[in-house]
């Protein structure tokens, strides 16, 4: 599916959740017509340029009384020059704080009567023009006033839906005011994700700022469009491998696809997630419970820091020492500079994936492995680094040899999990 993005309208309310900055793709910033200020557009450019959301312009009708959301009678001239005024305040801080305004969408009445009307809809668009030049995308309805007029200058226009907001049975908004028409349950708002997201009438979906729980909403519907994003690959008819999200703790994500029903099993890669399940009872959206953990708030997983004691008289220390271009000792003391942190479990029971290694001292693998590598030896393999926990055939570069310490328990498996920590320290021979 083409990328469907989420966009948030921002910068209306007084102690508006950072968070919605976070999970939005685009930011439609108030600027003055039915909210905001400029204390208000100032932070909401500074919230964008921390979290990377593109900023865009809301200009609405001149109405703060009605928060934009009321039809009034404005003639077209008058309506341009609103719009470049509003338009132009955010485009004069956002110059201050070098954050580019690429997009901008019309608020509330003046989004429904820009796209009936071709005199309102030229009116918004030459508006839009006259402040922020003619490199800027048009958001609005899928099809009317608004996007011919967009396209009418050469302006890029993206097809809007709303995850918030109930729909009528020939598609157009349930009016504000009416029983569902703004949509408060994270399963409504996932629904219509879907259904927006997988239809190919839409480019970005909205979630408005000031529907109560947004912030729920938001997670939920970033975390759908993620995952619809990055669809499983199918491994026969029981299996599914999903891309792993680099910034999700590796051990929550296994627990969340454990949870799963119909799931049997999960197994944790590099980059990647296996789910296992029943082909009877295949698990709807596994993608959903990885991207959800990525939107989350930052959860303070307390992964437990192992230390493991090591002998530095590894066969290939000195070749690890040669291509770093480093002596031996400063190796070491690179090798051991660092926590690292288990990146996945595999190979054999107990062998844990560490990493990063300093990217000065990393190496390849063997170009031929061994046949035979001692049990407890210290290995590099280009941005990994592991303890072998029995002897075994392996190409990693032995750079020493680990002391009182056990990685694999036949009673519980590996003593070390994914997501612990582990620092190396250096015992003389």
């Amino acid at each position: 599916m083409t990328r469907c993005l989420l966009n948030i309208d921002l910068g209306e309310l007084p102690g508006e959740d950072e968070q919605l900055y976070a999970l939005a793709h685009l930011a439609n910033i108030a600027c003055g017509g039915h909210a905001g200020d400029e204390a208000a557009m100032r932070r909401a450019l500074e919230l964008c340029e921390r979290h990377g959301t593109l900023a865009g312009a809301h200009p609405s009708y001149a109405d703060r009384e009605n928060f934009g959301r009321k039809a009034l009678d404005v003639a077209p001239e008058v309506l341009r020059a609103q719009v470049a005024e509003q338009c132009a305040k955010l485009a004069a801080l956002a110059r201050e704080r070098g954050v580019p305004v690429r997009h901008a969408k019309p608020h509330g009445a003046l989004y429904h009567a820009a796209n009936k009307s071709p005199a309102l809809a030229r009116a918004v668009v030459d508006g839009v023009v006259e402040a922020l030049g003619t490199d800027v995308t048009i958001v609005g309805p899928g099809a009317g006033a608004l996007r011919d007029a967009a396209r009418a200058v050469g302006l890029g226009y993206a097809r809007e839906g709303f995850a918030d907001r109930g729909t009528l049975p020939d598609g157009s908004l349930i009016p504000r005011g009416q029983p569902g028409a703004v949509l408060t349950d994270v399963g409504q708002a996932r629904d219509n994700t879907v259904r927006l997201a997988t239809g190919g009438t839409v480019d970005t979906l909205c979630v408005h700022g000031d529907t109560p729980g947004a912030v729920s909403l938001a997670r939920e519907v970033r975390a759908m469009l993620d995952a619809l994003e990055q669809p499983p690959e199918p491994l026969g008819d029981s299996a599914l491998r999903l891309v792993l999200p680099e910034s999700v703790d590796r051990g929550l994500a296994l627990d969340a696809l454990h949870a799963l029903p119909g799931v049997r099993d999960a197994t944790i890669t590099e980059a990647h997630a296996c789910v296992y399940f029943d082909p009877a009872v295949p698990p709807e959206f596994p993608a959903l419970a990885l991207t959800r953990l990525r939107v989350a708030p930052i959860a303070r997983v307390a992964h437990p820091l192992i230390r493991i004691r090591v002998r530095y008289d590894g066969e290939d220390l000195p070749k690890v020492a040669e291509h770093a271009g480093l002596s031996v000792d400063e190796v070491v003391r690179r090798h051991t500079a660092r926590e690292y942190t288990v990146r996945c479990v595999g190979f054999m029971p107990g062998f844990a994936y560490l990493g990063d290694v300093d990217p000065s001292i990393a190496c390849p693998r063997l170009p031929v492995p061994r046949t035979r590598v001692p049990a407890l030896s210290v290995g590099i393999a280009g941005e990994r680094t592991g303890v072998y926990p029995f002897a075994s055939p392996g190409g990693w570069n032995l750079v020493g040899t680990a002391l009182d310490f056990t990685a694999f328990d036949p009673a519980r498996g590996a003593v070390i999990q994914l997501g612990d920590r582990v620092r190396f320290e250096q015992v003389e021979a």
